[in-house]
């Protein structure tokens, strides 16, 4: 029970006041005498007068001392806190991958495992039946973006539906964007609370989004949790004729338990184990631990042998490219940054001289198209006018092209901020501020979409044209700073590896749910995502259909939403076969520290308070209907005369 406002207090003092009065009250006793006594009647005006005389017990006087104890004990503001009280509950529930985590109910007992997101459930089943009759519940479900599953729902049934059809997402998770929701749905609601379902791993900040009514967070965290974690992955051929033998690779591995852990590396080819490694890691350390002397392989997998309490990242998987380093023709005028960062790459680039003018050049001065087609072409600047037609138009168009700047008019820029969309071109970047002071104003074509913007304008993007990739830049090296920057080398090789990642045997590593770019056969009418190996195919995850654009198998694609190896496969008229690529589905890699140590924190009224969800259930208006029940009692003593 809890007081609203102790200064109702100062109201108690009206209690000796009654009890004064009645001190003072004249009191006179009925009594039939003899009329020669009458003389007596002066004597008898000067005792019932006379002060502090014994305080009688008399029913009026403690009916007249209960309302007033009443009335100031209703001054006071009595209430307790009632579970459910709130009309309006929004519930946010954390389905990010951090909530696959082992959950173990009562640990030191040996009790049964089961993930975080599956006790809380337990813990929503618990809390919504406590509610009461026509309360209302918002379900907000966390995850890539913020996802409303009810809306004010009163039905019991579409509760509980609701909450059993949760599931964990692996990918990106909208933490910022779902709070800001649930405060947004709550504003000028009386009537609202917020409790909010979650392990409290969150890798985004809180505590700046304001709450205009009570929240509550019920945590599934746990002290004790060990998490082995396999951060890199890559495999390496070292020689360019296929020898057996000739393979390296180099892996991360994190330990995010807070013990140290003792375990073993088994790296697999093709489903055939080639080496094992034993590790041992302290607790929030990492180590790098290299295989040398692999035979080759399509496929490799690494796994850790030891089970731990977050499966998602005990796999990694990685692909062997074929064909040695690319081959790149690099058409400029003179750039000697972009071409030793090229080199760096480990590929072979040939640059071919466009410093002459459209104006000095002939037909017969029109350079010859290589013998030997280049694997990728770069074109930095303009590109000369020659190379629309003919034989170099048709090398452009069937190969993988990067460009940088170009013609077209430009954009001069009013804020640097910028803004980079998840891409294998742009991963590993940490661009803070703006490299160049305008853009090309370009219109970006279907196929493509933007991986980089500055102040709101797009300043790259990529994109899969007829089955060729293709990368633009909307400025010129040399209107900036970029190639003296210590990101332009990772930039240039991100950037070489996506154009030629169509040699490869898979398409890389992306996150669950991202978009990725997949060079479609023209002749493909039918497309699926197969678990091949890894998370996605112990737990039994099902074919996912391909996505279309119009009749035809669309370039852009949605990686599946479960961790592990996938295969997108395509088939032709007839059922036939065409190419496929594997593509390693990971889950979001913050997830992966489940040992988070920080508690979640929230502002606003109420927040982060142990009766934060229970509302306060006042007694004023019952201790006011007493006061009223009282009166009555005391007129009718008074009627009857028992207060004399």
């Amino acid at each position: 029970m809890g007081i609203m406002s102790w200064a109702g207090l100062w109201f108690g003092l009206s209690i000796p006041v009654i009890v004064a009065l009645y001190l003072f009250k004249r009191k006179y006793l009925d009594t039939v005498v003899p009329s020669h006594f009458l003389w007596n009647r002066v004597l008898r005006n000067i005792e019932a007068n006379r002060p502090w005389q014994k305080l009688q017990n008399r029913l009026l006087l403690w009916l007249q001392l209960l309302v007033a104890a009443l009335l100031v004990f209703a001054l006071m503001g009595p209430y307790i806190f009632v579970q459910g009280g709130s009309k309006h509950t929004v519930i946010v529930v954390d389905t990010s991958a951090s909530m696959d985590a082992v959950w173990t109910e009562n640990a030191e007992a040996g009790a049964h495992q089961v993930n975080r997101l599956d006790q809380v459930k337990e813990q929503m089943r618990s809390m919504v039946d406590t509610l009461g009759r026509g309360s209302e519940i918002t379900l907000l479900k966390l995850s890539s973006q913020p996802e409303v599953i009810l809306s004010r729902e009163s039905d019991r049934d579409s509760w509980n539906k609701a909450i059993d059809g949760l599931q964990v997402q692996f990918g990106q998770a909208a933490y910022r964007e779902s709070l800001s929701l649930a405060a947004a749905l709550t504003k000028e609601d009386p009537d609202a609370s917020v409790v909010i379902f979650s392990d409290e791993q969150w890798n985004e900040r809180s505590d700046d989004i304001h709450f205009d009514v009570p929240v509550k967070v019920v945590s599934t965290y746990q002290e004790k949790v060990s998490n082995l974690a396999i951060e890199q992955f890559g495999v390496k051929s070292g020689l360019t004729d296929g020898s057996q033998g000739a393979v390296t690779g180099v892996a991360v591995a994190r330990n995010y338990g807070n013990t140290t852990m003792e375990t073993t590396l088994d790296l697999y080819g093709d489903g055939q184990l080639l080496a094992s490694k034993g590790i041992t890691i302290a607790s929030g350390q990492s180590a790098t631990v290299s295989f040398e002397g692999l035979a080759q392989a399509e496929v490799y997998r690494l796994a850790v042998e030891t089970e731990d309490d977050y499966a998602p990242d005990n796999m990694a998987f990685a692909f062997l490219e074929h064909g040695g380093a690319p081959s790149i023709l690099l058409i400029s005028s003179g750039n000697l940054f972009l071409e030793k960062a090229l080199q760096l790459t480990g590929s072979e680039v040939t640059r071919m001289d466009t410093s002459a003018s459209d104006d000095d050049i002939n037909n017969d001065d029109i350079p010859i198209v290589p013998k030997t087609k280049p694997d990728i072409i770069v074109v930095d600047g303009k590109l000369p006018s020659y190379f629309a037609q003919g034989e170099w138009a048709d090398l452009l168009k069937k190969t993988p092209l990067w460009s940088l700047g170009g013609d077209g008019k430009e954009i001069q820029l009013t804020n640097g901020d910028i803004k980079t969309s998840t891409h294998p071109v742009t991963r590993y970047l940490s661009i803070k501020d703006s490299p160049v002071a305008s853009l090309i104003d370009e219109k970006i074509p279907s196929w493509a979409s933007p991986i980089m913007s500055i102040g709101g304008i797009p300043a790259m993007y990529a994109g899969m044209e007829e089955g060729n990739a293709r990368l633009t830049f909307l400025f010129e090296l040399t209107a900036g700073d970029l190639p003296l920057r210590p990101e332009f080398p990772i930039l240039v090789n991100n950037a070489v590896e996506w154009l030629n990642s169509g040699k490869a045997a898979g398409l890389g590593r992306m996150n669950a749910g991202a978009q990725v770019e997949i060079p479609v056969d023209a002749e493909a009418v039918e497309g699926a995502w197969i678990p091949v190996d890894g998370y996605a195919l112990e737990n039994g995850a099902p074919s996912v259909a391909a996505e279309n654009n119009g009749e035809q198998i669309s370039s852009k694609q949605k990686a599946p939403e479960i961790p592990g190896l996938w295969r997108f496969e395509l088939k032709g008229i007839e059922k036939a076969v065409l190419s496929g690529y594997y593509l390693e589905v990971s889950a979001n890699r913050l997830e992966s520290n489940i040992n988070g140590e920080k508690s979640l924190q929230i502002s606003g009224n109420g927040a982060n308070e142990e009766n934060a969800v229970r509302t306060p259930y006042s007694f004023v208006y019952w201790i006011a209907l007493l006061v009223l029940i009282v009166i009555l009692v005391e007129w009718g003593v008074y009627q009857r005369g028992r207060s004399i």
